[in-house]
């Protein structure tokens, strides 16, 4: 699947690997967080208007900075992730990480939390709403990753901090505040023996699997049942130099999602096993890996990405099915401005393309910033946010030959 370049946002100051993430509208689409060094937060998305003209929809970009209270002079924004904790409505709970300078009167580090707290209220991507609503907890250590994850039907924090821990915390409803869990989650008792640069956590079947990378290139593994709170398996293996992503993947069947008639017809090639659980570890001195069936055989299953040790190193990791066929494609960002996609073949992990840009990269998501339906790849640069489009017709033309599939298997009935 070919993509373009829809639109190319810059930016005035230079984020990190950790500043910027999603959030997704109730209606489906999904706004674009970035936070700078400078302290400036930018909200973006592109709509797409119907012109009427041959070329139909037009992509027009929209940026809103948004001003957030606590974000003193001086201080320095580490990192940033959001969610939406409403089903029914655009309710978003925004978490930011700073670093207070001896300049701004105190120094020390902080997670500033933005929610509405009032019963029927709603913390909206407007300044009016961020200027009153957030809550600042010091903290003890100096913040990595910020990120969030669902905990027996609760959504908590996880943040990684310089003192070699993973750090959960829980919204007390009651005191409409956050505090840290005492002993956090079961897997994240034991101290790493550096810090943790990435995790990533994916629960499927009330297991919990947690990847995490670190610093020093130790990559942990792990296993939980959720409903028990239990740690069922442990696995773990040193490499030489600092693991920068970690991204957890279950290769999804191409009949997922498809009508009843469907299922078992549709005829669409999976190379990758089906049902099984891989992690993709993003590796800063030599090539990049996917270790297949971890909840089988652990980390002991590697194949190696070829060539991505070429491009610099490896800086930002992504899946996403960009085919449309069930089969994942591994998207990793290199600080050598190069963006490598790689493919399952029958022989084994291929690099099917790659695609130049004009800065580092910084981070790779994918998301639905149009609202048409059809997510886009978002790269994140030390210069700005480059977005790519699938090509339209290509997409047209895969949507028609599967409706005409399901109109003969109709038929055929």
């Amino acid at each position: 699947m070919n993509l373009s370049n829809a639109h190319t946002f810059n930016l005035t100051s230079q984020g990190s690997i950790y500043t910027h993430t999603v959030i997704q509208l109730i209606d489906g689409s999904s706004k674009l967080l970035v936070a700078t060094l400078n302290r400036k937060v930018f909200c973006f998305d592109l709509s797409m208007t119907h012109m009427a003209r041959p070329c139909g929809c037009v992509v027009v970009p929209q940026t809103q900075e948004l001003h957030f209270t606590y974000l003193p002079g001086g201080a320095e924004i580490i990192s940033i992730d959001a969610f939406n904790r409403s089903t029914t409505t655009d309710d978003f709970v925004i978490g930011v990480t700073i670093m207070k300078s001896a300049e701004s009167g105190s120094s020390g580090q902080y997670i500033n939390i933005y929610s509405e707290w009032e019963p029927g209220t709603q913390l909206k991507l407007d300044n009016d709403s961020l200027a009153h609503s957030c809550l600042s907890l010091e903290l003890g250590f100096v913040p990595y990753q910020l990120g969030h994850c669902t905990v027996q039907g609760e959504v908590v924090w996880v943040l990684g901090g310089s003192d070699h821990r993973i750090h959960i915390f829980s919204e007390d409803k009651l005191r409409h505040t956050y505090t840290e869990l005492e002993g956090g989650m079961v897997e994240f008792q034991e101290e790493l023996p550096s810090v943790p640069l990435f995790t990533d956590i994916l629960t499927t079947n009330g297991v919990r699997a947690t990847a995490v990378a670190c610093e020093c290139g130790h990559l942990k593994l792990t296993l939980v049942d959720e409903t028990k709170n239990e740690l069922l398996r442990t696995w773990s293996l040193a490499f030489d130099g600092p693991l920068t992503s970690v991204i957890l993947m279950r290769p999804g069947s191409p009949e997922a999602g498809l009508p009843r008639i469907l299922e078992g017809r549709a005829k669409l090639p999976v190379r990758q096993p089906a049902r099984t659980l891989s992690l993709v570890v993003g590796y800063s001195v030599g090539e990049s890996m996917v270790f297949n069936d971890v909840v089988e055989h652990g980390l002991q299953e590697c194949a190696k990405l070829p060539r991505s040790q070429q491009y610099d190193c490896v800086t930002a990791a992504w899946v996403a099915d960009l085919n449309f066929d069930g089969n994942l494609t591994v998207m990793l960002g290199t600080a050598g401005q190069e963006l490598l996609a790689y493919r399952f073949e029958e022989s084994g992990w291929e690099l099917k393309w790659r695609r130049s840009l004009p800065s580092p990269v910084l981070g790779i998501r994918y998301a639905d910033l149009t609202g048409d339906g059809l997510k886009e790849v978002i790269v994140m640069t030390t210069s700005g946010i480059q977005i790519l489009q699938h090509d339209l017709k290509q997409v047209k033309e895969t949507a028609l030959k599967r409706l005409n599939s399901l109109a003969k298997l109709v038929e055929a009935q």
